[in-house]
């Protein structure tokens, strides 16, 4: 699914949005006990869902030009894959969970809806944490991002996987040896 790697900062917002409103959707639900709350969850979840799996096939092919061009640090690019799969794992959970929850009755079907309801609340504080760790990946790392045409590249793009001994700089600081004053003409 190479095709979907350009695509990957417009796919995300389907996630995003609908995993969150369907966990408040379905929380609402049922405290208001409206059905056609309850039913917008479902749809809202079913859709995010299928949302976070194409995230998560857009995401393998985008993380190769910041992590390999950029030096954007693996490690960022790995913490954001591994929380988009968490995302699609629990959406996922929660529409296996609320089809086996119809097909019941009782006590076994609140019991089943209620752990999808739950899925769906930790699917929901998963996509805002992927999405925060996707903006820091952008905002911090510079990842895809290009100005005029060219990708912006990090400092420490030639370093990638090393450590840098004895430095004490922060994430989007430039080293100590570039803010020092140039000796320009006095």
């Amino acid at each position: 699914m190479d095709f979907l790697g350009p695509f990957h900062p417009h796919i995300v917002h389907t996630p995003i949005a609908l995993l969150i409103f369907s966990a408040l959707f379905a929380i609402a639900g049922r405290l208001l006990d409206r059905e056609w709350l309850r039913k917008a969850a479902v749809v809202m979840l079913v859709i995010g869902f299928i949302g976070s799996w194409l995230a998560e096939q857009s995401g393998k092919p985008a993380h190769r030009v910041p992590e390999h061009d950029q030096g954007v640090p693996e490690e960022a690019i790995d913490e954001h894959s591994d929380a988009a799969q968490w995302v699609t794992r629990t959406s996922g959970g929660a529409v296996v969970a609320l089809a086996i929850a119809s097909r019941l009755k009782g006590g076994a079907a609140g019991a089943v809806s209620g752990l999808a309801l739950v899925l769906q609340i930790m699917a929901a504080v998963a996509v805002a944490r992927t999405g925060f760790l996707g903006g820091r990946l952008t905002y911090e790392h510079g990842a895809n991002v290009r100005v005029d045409g060219q990708l912006v590249k990090s400092a420490r793009a030639g370093e990638h996987g090393k450590e840098r001994s004895g430095s004490r700089e922060r994430p989007g600081e430039a080293p100590p040896e570039a803010a020092a004053p140039s000796g320009g003409p006095n």
